[in-house]
């Protein structure tokens, strides 16, 4: 009889100090230094100068007052080249960012490790964890080197409403990071953990955007009051979800709780956690004086313990199964 298959744990890699110590030590080596002074002077170089957009509204101003009304064929002229201009100088400084900062780091802890800063985890999967908006956008989309293939990346997800007047209204419901691991979990259907808000709607529980119970759903409470409290459990497989969601990871979800609002899906085929952070991790740098701010050490801190949770959370499951 064959024995259970002993899964790879990652969640140290992400709290041994050693790791930290060999990036410092990697960005201060003369080598790094100066290839790294290089890139930055580069970066410079694509970074948008805002007095740039200030004489172009000056020069627009003044054609106006020149040539009257193909003042606007000139001005849909120079906004269509400026737009064509400025996306290829994001790209450019996106590239270098991702290729001389980025994947350094995370290559030295998980080798094989891939981004494309322009995409973003499949929708699908953040419509499940914030399933009561309207839109979705995300940036940084990162492939992890580990067995699972982990995905991370920035989001946003808001809502459009329309007043009386007919002025649209977008209201941000989420903004943060999404991670999500592909992972044989055996739920039949699938299991949510939302985060509480404080106060009720219409006698109900509010998870804002999170969304409530579905007619499909049990909800299933825990014996932390702390917990219960805090979060609300929605299954459509009682079994799994008492096997799965154990002390430890009762634990884990309450000490998160404390830094931001989390929510966790799982169904058959992969685990999501959403870290509702109110801010975009490795956003691209907008001054000169970011660019020189740029550090490996840095941003590999960004996301340190972001990782370090959900691997831990992963361990904790593949125990279980």
């Amino acid at each position: 009889m064959k024995g259970k298959a002993v899964r790879k744990k990652y969640r140290d890699k992400f709290t041994n100090p050693e790791i930290v110590k060999r990036i410092e030590q990697i960005e201060n080596s003369p080598q790094m230094q100066s290839k790294l002074h290089s890139v930055k002077n580069g970066m410079k170089d694509n970074i948008i100068n805002p007095f740039l957009v200030i004489g172009a509204m000056v020069g627009f101003i003044a054609l106006r007052a020149m040539l009257g009304i193909y003042s606007i064929l000139v001005m849909a002229a120079l906004v269509y080249f400026w737009n064509k201009y400025s996306k290829q100088r994001r790209t450019e400084l996106a590239t270098s960012y991702t290729d001389n900062f980025l994947l350094p780091v995370l290559n030295e802890i998980l080798p094989d490790t891939t981004i494309d800063y322009s995409k973003k985890v499949d929708v699908k999967v953040m419509q499940r964890l914030v399933p009561d908006s309207q839109y979705y956008f995300g940036n940084c989309h990162i492939v992890f080197g580990d067995d699972y293939k982990t995905e991370f990346s920035n989001m946003q997800a808001y809502t459009e409403t329309e007043d009386s007047e007919g002025h649209t209204r977008q209201t941000i419901d989420f903004c943060g990071q999404v991670l999500m691991a592909k992972f044989d979990t055996k739920i039949n259907g699938h299991i949510r953990v939302v985060p509480v808000k404080k106060g009720k709607v219409l006698g109900f529980r509010n998870h804002g955007s999170y969304g409530k119970k579905t007619k499909i759903e049990k909800e299933i409470e825990t014996e932390s009051i702390e917990f219960n409290n805090s979060y609300a459990i929605y299954s459509t497989d009682d079994f799994y979800t008492r096997l799965i969601l154990d002390p430890k990871i009762i634990e884990l979800l309450n000490d998160w709780k404390e830094k931001m609002r989390v929510c966790l899906y799982m169904n058959e085929q992969y685990i999501s956690v959403s870290f509702e952070s109110n801010a975009f991790l490795f956003a691209l740098p907008q001054t000169k004086k970011q660019v020189d701010e740029l550090s490996l050490s840095t941003e590999y801190e960004k996301v340190r313990e972001k990782l370090s949770g959900f691997y831990s959370l992963i361990d904790i499951i593949g125990e279980k199964l």
